[in-house]
Order: structure tokens, then sequence, then C-alpha cells
């Protein structure tokens, strides 16, 4: 479960295994520790030390969203023991061949991802397909010449393509009526891109436990470049769920009843969901993680299926998420084995 704090002039402490929120002196909410997987703070409340020491000692992320002044920060638990795994994840990066195989592991775990897009999209919008086949078509080729991309500024630039290929689609088809003409970001310009830029945060929050749960330096990447304060492997596991931030945007912004008034804009903070539209955001948020979409829809038996006949597996985003690390633990195994690099998990 989530739980968010959205409240002015809020406390949270923690007494006898509980989170309690206070709101002028009073108790208006308890959270049990147990079964707590996420935290996302709006504002700026109070929180005592005790909490943030509970809840790193748990390993419960803690998203706290931007302000006006500062970016969105992701806080959770420190490096996990399993040294070994993380001297191979070194050893690997450092090498620039490898490096380069890596990371078009991840570009082709992100265009298979793009299979649940398509379906989302065509399930929403009958008259899309069209346009879908030939999105496909793009991807299918991408994926060829990532396959044979020579350095990985070549390798990215073939997924930011696709990318922009993507938000183009739907801009095209969903969303003209928003002000969305494509992506956009540091800030937000329209509500579109107000909740993928909230969804692809709260996602990163988790996915960099899961990193840290598996062992793995979160600083450093395959795909996206080494930078001081940027964690890396984090944001290259986040290509590979992407996918489920845009169906969960899509279907939200189609079956919620939304005005004027459900965002604001300001300069300096873009455009962001109002204080009356973040509860039903969340809530929804909340029910979703449990049934995310698994990130590779492209399974064996569905290659000769319509979109709209093919309803994606779920499952809880956490388990997804360790599932997907341990695949990839596999095959940075594999990849040191090829090179004579010895891995000892003892």
């Amino acid at each position: 479960m989530i739980f968010v704090i959205d409240r002015s002039k809020s406390t949270l402490r923690f007494r006898a295994g509980v989170l309690e929120l206070e709101q002028k002196g009073r108790k208006v909410q308890q959270i049990p520790l147990n079964p707590l997987e996420q935290v996302v703070i709006y504002g700026n409340p109070l929180v005592e030390t005790t909490v943030w020491r509970v809840l790193n000692q748990a390993g419960v992320p803690v998203i706290i969203l931007p302000d006006r002044k500062r970016p969105a920060a992701v806080l959770g638990s420190g490096l996990a023991v399993r040294l070994p795994l993380r001297r191979l994840q070194h050893q690997l990066a450092a090498d620039p061949a490898t490096r380069l195989e890596t990371a078009k592991w991840f570009v082709q775990g992100k265009l298979r991802g793009y299979t649940l897009s398509l379906q989302t999209l065509s399930l929403l919008k009958p008259e899309a397909p069209p346009d879908c086949a030939a999105f496909t078509d793009r991807v299918q080729e991408t994926a060829l010449q990532a396959e044979d991309a020579e350095n990985l500024h070549a390798l990215m630039g073939l997924e930011g393509q696709v990318a922009q290929a993507w938000f183009a689609l739907l801009a095209r088809h969903i969303f003209g009526e928003l002000g969305f003409t494509g992506r956009n970001r540091r800030p937000p310009r329209d509500p579109v891109n107000s909740l993928l830029s909230l969804g692809y945060t709260l996602l990163l929050s988790e996915v960099r436990q899961a990193v840290l749960r598996a062992g793995f330096d979160p600083s450093l990447g395959f795909l996206h470049q080494d930078y001081p304060g940027r964690e890396s492997l984090a944001l290259d596991f986040v290509e590979l769920f992407r996918a489920g931030v845009d169906h969960f945007v899509l279907n939200w912004l189609k079956s919620t009843t939304l005005d004027k008034t459900s965002f604001f804009y300001r300069k300096e903070d873009g455009c962001r969901l109002s204080k009356t539209t973040r509860p039903l955001f969340f809530t929804a948020w909340a029910e979703y993680r449990e049934q995310w979409p698994r990130p590779d829809q492209s399974r064996e038996e569905d290659k000769d299926k319509e979109y709209e006949e093919s309803e994606p597996d779920t499952g809880p985003l956490r388990e997804l998420l360790n599932g997907q690390t341990a695949r990839f633990s596999a095959f940075m195994k594999q990849q040191g084995e090829k090179r004579g690099l010895n891995y000892d998990d003892a």
C-alpha cells in the first residue's frame, strides 16, 4: 500500500509500530508500518526523525514531490551488502563493448513495451490502428537497427526517435484538446505532461528501491550516462516500465471527469494537479500498482492477435520489479562469463 501525505500544517510521527498523521494537534490518520510499500509527500509537513529511521530500516521508499523551488527527491535505504554483484556491475560498465551490449538489453526491453502502449491506444481510439500499424513497423525496424548500433550515442538516438514518434501519435489521437503536442518537462507545461511526469517520478522511487534490494549500485547505469546526483541504473530500469505509466495515464484521463479546476498553472511550477484532484489520482495509482501490466507483452502466443484481443498480464509492481532485476542479474552474469570475470555471491 502507499501512504500519501497531502495536508498542510501536518506532523508525521511514529508511535507503537504505526505512522500517525496529526493536523493541528489532532490525530487524523494511522498507517501500520508492516504493509507499507511507499510514502508520497506533497507540500511541507513536519516529519519526526524517527519516521525517517524506521522507513529506512523497513526499506520503504519515500518520494517528496516537487514544489515551486525544488525538484522531486527520492529517498530510501542505502546499498545492499551484495558486494560481488556490485563489483561485477562496475567491471562490466568499465568495458565499452559490454556497456553497449547491456544498454541494448534495456532499449530492446523498452521497445517491446510499446506493444502494451499500442494495445491501450487502439482500445481507446478505434480509428487509430492504421497509425498504430505504421508505428509498429517503425518499432520493429528500430529493434533491428539497435542490434547493429555501433556506439551508445547512436543507440540512444534510435530510442529517442521512437519515443518522439510515440508522443506524436498520442498528440494526434488522444490529447490534442488538452494542449499536448509532445513530451515536455521541468516543468511540464500541460495536463498530460504533468501526469506523465508525476507517474514516472512515482515509478522511479519504487524502481530505485528494487535496484537496491537486488544489490546493484543505482548510480552506475549502462544506457544513461553517469552524472553527479543521477541514479543512472534506476533510470535504465524505468525505461522498461514506462509503458505501464503511459497505460495508466491514458486510461485515467479517459475515465476521470476533469474540468478547468482540475489543474493549475504557474510559470515556475508548470502544470500541476489541483488539491481536489490529487486524491483521485493517488487512489487510482494505488490500485493500479497492484495490477501493473507486465513490461514484456510480446509473448509468442500473442503475435498473431489483434491489439484489442490480447489482454496484458498483470501483477503487483514490486513483484514485477523484482523479477526484472533478477533477469538483469542473470544477464550480467552471462556477460561476465563471456569475458572471463568471476562472480561469487557467497
